[in-house]
């Protein structure tokens, strides 16, 4: 069964998004922890370099460059200017859950969406 591009990226892109939510989580429940270095998590660097070296190519070479695109955690080894050598931004860890979950939000609202059209595509097919 041949899957459709847009229902792979949708997809890698939600395994990315909640790596990122669990890694924010993980860096705000050890915003009081000495010695520890937030992570980073990075998913749309290589997925965008893996799409852009798979255009102009068949269907399934682009859905073999999605599901190819690695999902990095990065350790975040800057200096703390706090004396605990924790470098955690509590702030800014917020902020960025915030935004993980509205994006989260956005790309399941796209796969109803999408399943949704798809639904409808055949049931009127039925008629």
């Amino acid at each position: 069964m041949k899957v459709n591009v847009n229902l792979n990226l949708l997809n890698k892109s939600l395994d990315g998004l909640w790596l990122r939510q669990q890694t924010t989580m993980e860096n705000i429940a050890n915003y009081s922890t000495p010695g520890y270095k937030s992570k980073t998590v990075d998913f749309e660097t290589i997925l965008s370099t893996n799409l852009n070296n798979a255009y102009g190519k068949t269907t399934s070479e682009v859905n073999d460059q999605i599901l190819s695109s690695n999902i990095l955690i990065k350790a975040n080894n800057n200096q703390s200017m706090r004396l605990d050598g924790n470098n955690v931004d509590l702030e800014k860890e917020n902020l960025q859950l915030a935004k993980t979950q509205i994006q989260y939000m956005y790309t399941i609202a796209e796969l109803n969406s999408y399943f949704s059209k798809l639904k409808s595509v055949i049931s009127e097919g039925k008629k």
